[in-house]
């Protein structure tokens, strides 16, 4: 009882707070299902802070919003780089003119936001180097792996009172205000496609510096959208609300050359001045139902369907509802590039020493049956981490660990020593708090009692999660997810490279050295028969050592409102809303018939 009374409330809530937005009929209404831990760029990690945090911020670089391939876009930069002869030397120009919004932090300058230059990308990027407090240690790694200097940069900075980010590195330079010039060690089939990553977002140092600690909270970019407000008391009806930057004249809608997987729907906003809103209002949701309830009263413009509202849209044969059909609701399926997964802790003294009792769990979970409770068979069922549409993803493999097998779990529990699970103490999983992840909590713990193994789960938000992952460690299994920030094969291996350890990507800690030495090679090699041979042999190590055990690649399908122009979400970055418009004449059409 208590819980749907917190649910009304709630709901309520987001109808008064939507009201005078919805007045406003060029503000967008979204939602976050998080509550998020900030949106300093190097500390980001969840989809959420990202989101909000590409809002605010510009890289260099991001996927061209009019084209379904992978093509880099410039944003800070002025074209695409001039790169050497022999792959090594990366010289980028910057757009000039463009300045970060404005903020008290730019003391100096009254206030006013000053001009973004060369030597911001430099500080930015040797920030997510040194920063020990990162989270974006993918990120950090990948730099330290490739530019020349950083290596060192890294190590000279350890215990410096200012983490030496005044020192140079050798291979990071503005060679004069407006030109940046990377040399690198070696090739790598990431660069430089790894700097749209929102660890590679632009800020001022001047913004680091005015705010410390609480500068997550305080972001000043040069992106289209600044903060307005930032509502955290877990009292009210939390919200972060953004509106269009003013000092942002350097975005332009994309035009088109011609190539066969362009949008040619969007034909009539090229070269238009972005972005067309005036504000994004971001309401923090935690629970499905009040997500879809307002929705379908349009107080929220854009919506991800999850596992009961789906039937709700779709109630026959995949057919979109009569009402909805009639409102005009318009439709978005999208693969996304993520695996969802548990990951076992390799460091525990009971399940990281057990690869029998680690095979045996992963054989008595049924991922078809996951994929049709959490997903609507509407996900794929993953047998290895990379997911469909990255190279080395091989639609014909089956992982003799997750194909569900009862008896086959039972003996491979007796031989890890636990025989029917006699002798085990109850395994702690960590998952988010969300009503989702503690249903497939609920479900796997059910599941497990078939072979006699006790499941404790845990919810936590993220930012306990976080740390119980990474400094606290007392538990077995943890509940997560990778969606590809770029689409290379190596940005899901690197789950398992033991020099990514958390707060990098390997959740598990498992180390392998044959497994690191393979990804070292193929991190470095072009797509070919040559490289799916050493992938293939990276899966059969894991495949055996069991340190993870991958549950699927989902499918999203959004729903948007009527009055929701060019929405486009890219399979990589699908929050690009500085490319949206609204029309505000429909919208208020729409509104008085349907949503009074």
């Amino acid at each position: 009882m208590k819980k749907v009374f917190y649910l009304s409330i709630l709901s309520l809530m987001l109808c008064f707070s939507c009201a005078d937005d919805r007045q406003k009929n060029n503000t967008l209404n979204l939602y976050l299902s998080e509550i998020i831990p900030g949106v300093d760029p190097i500390t980001i990690r969840d989809r959420h802070s990202h989101e909000i945090a590409r809002q605010i911020y510009d890289g260099l670089y991001e996927y061209n919003y009019v084209k379904s391939s992978f093509q880099l876009y410039p944003v800070l930069a002025e074209a695409m780089p001039e790169v050497s002869k022999d792959g090594l030397t990366y010289t980028i120009k910057l757009k000039k003119g463009v300045r970060f919004s404005d903020d008290p932090c730019f003391k100096n300058n009254n206030g006013k936001g000053r001009e973004l230059v060369a030597d911001d990308v430099v500080y930015s990027l040797k920030r997510s180097i040194v920063t020990p407090e990162t989270q974006s240690m993918f990120f950090s790694m990948a730099l330290v792996e490739i530019i020349k200097g950083a290596d060192e940069f890294k190590k000279n900075s350890a215990g410096k009172k200012d983490l030496g980010i005044n020192e140079e590195i050798e291979g990071l330079k503005a060679l004069d205000k407006y030109t940046v010039q990377f040399n690198l060690k070696k090739t790598a089939s990431f660069f430089p496609v790894i700097l749209i990553r929102p660890n590679a977002f632009i800020v001022p140092r001047e913004a680091v510096e005015y705010y410390g600690t609480e500068f997550k909270y305080h972001p000043v970019g040069s992106g289209a959208f600044m903060v307005q407000n930032w509502e955290k008391d877990t009292e009210k009806n939390l919200k972060i609300s953004l509106v269009k930057n003013p000092n942002y004249k350097h975005g332009k809608f994309p035009s088109f050359d011609g190539s066969p997987d362009e949008d040619t729907t969007l034909l009539r906003y090229a070269g238009k001045e972005i972005p067309f809103m005036d504000k994004i209002v971001y309401h923090v949701l935690l629970d499905d139902a009040p997500r879809w309830m307002n929705f379908n009263k349009g107080l929220i413009d854009i919506v991800i369907l999850d596992k009961d509202s789906y039937f709700d849209a779709f109630p026959t044969s995949g057919n979109l509802s009569k009402s909805l059909e009639n409102k005009g609701i318009h439709v978005h399926k999208t693969p996304r590039l993520e695996t969802t997964y548990f990951s076992f802790n390799m460091e525990d003294k009971v399940i990281g020493k057990n690869k029998y009792l680690r095979q045996a769990i992963a054989l008595a979970y049924d991922g078809k049956k996951h994929n049709a409770l959490f997903y609507n068979n509407q996900a794929v069922v993953a047998n290895w981490l990379i997911p469909p549409g990255i190279f080395g993803f091989d639609p014909n493999y089956k992982n003799p660990y997750r194909q569900h097998d009862i008896e086959k779990a039972k003996k491979l529990m007796a031989k890890a020593g636990y025989p029917e699970g006699k002798g085990l103490a109850p395994l702690n999983m960590l998952l988010t708090d969300s009503i989702a992840s503690k249903q497939i909590g609920e479900f796997f713990a059910k599941s497990l009692s078939e072979i006699g193994v006790k499941i404790n789960f845990t919810p936590m938000n993220l930012a306990k999660l976080d740390d119980e992952v990474s400094n606290k460690r007392n538990y077995q299994i943890l509940s997560f997810q990778w969606k590809a920030d770029i689409p290379i094969p190596e940005d899901f291996l690197r789950l398992l490279y033991s020099k990514a350890v958390y707060p990098g990507p390997n959740d598990s800690r498992f180390k392998n050295a044959e497994y690191d030495n393979l990804f070292e090679k193929v991190s470095v090699m072009k797509e070919g028969p040559d490289k799916l041979k050493l992938l293939a042999r990276m899966r059969a190590i894991a495949e055996e050592e069991c340190p993870l055990m991958t549950l699927v690649n989902p499918h999203v399908i959004r729903l948007s409102q009527p009055y929701i122009e060019n929405y486009r979400p890219h399979i990589i970055i699908d929050n690009m809303y500085k490319y949206v418009k609204i029309n505000s004449e429909l919208r208020e059409e729409v509104h008085k018939k349907y949503y009074r």
